[in-house]
């Protein structure tokens, strides 16, 4: 495999036994690479992003900030795994970006858009509300209708894990 500071080979990966052991090596690979955000019709999704482009990746972006972990960029991957799929060192910069938005919402800096899907779902069991519209929708097309009945379940997980105390961390923030 070619040393940290050179640029890697494409389609060279480390020898067995000889994987990256910390996410600081993984990174650094990962930061000097990009091939996941530039191979045609198959790189990551953030990178069709105005501002990125083959030699200023969404990797690079996310990962050569003076502040990863507070880089709202963060927080436009989708977990797709295409990046996985496509890297030659193994290395998966999704768990690198996963590892930052983990770290990014536990220092209490996670965007709100994100803060607020959490609530939605802990408060009601579901990614959005349930309203007459998606009721109506779903009668139309034969589904059985969408119950709360796990809102109480989801609470105590959440409570149990401490995202209900996180999540409150957000709210004494935000007033």
């Amino acid at each position: 495999m070619a040393a940290l500071d050179e640029k890697p080979e494409l389609g060279e990966a480390p020898e067995k036994g000889n994987e990256p052991k910390t996410l600081t090596i993984e990174a650094e690979i990962c930061f000097k690479c990009g091939v996941c955000c530039v191979i045609r019709d198959h790189s990551c999704h953030a990178q069709h992003a105005i501002h990125f482009n083959p030699k200023h990746t969404y990797v690079y972006d996310c990962l050569g900030s003076g502040d990863p972990a507070g880089n709202s960029n963060i927080w436009l991957c989708v977990s797709c795994h295409k990046c996985e799929e496509l890297c030659p060192y193994e290395v998966s910069p999704v768990h690198i970006i996963e590892s930052l938005k983990a770290q990014s919402f536990e220092e209490g800096r996670a965007h709100p858009l994100i803060v607020g899907e959490i609530k939605q779902i802990v408060s009601t069991g579901y990614a959005f509300p349930l309203t007459g519209s998606s009721s109506r929708q779903r009668e139309k097309l034969g589904l059985e209708a969408l119950t709360q009945r796990s809102e109480e379940d989801l609470r105590r997980i959440s409570e149990k894990t401490g995202l209900v105390a996180k999540l409150q961390r957000y709210e004494v923030e935000e007033t």
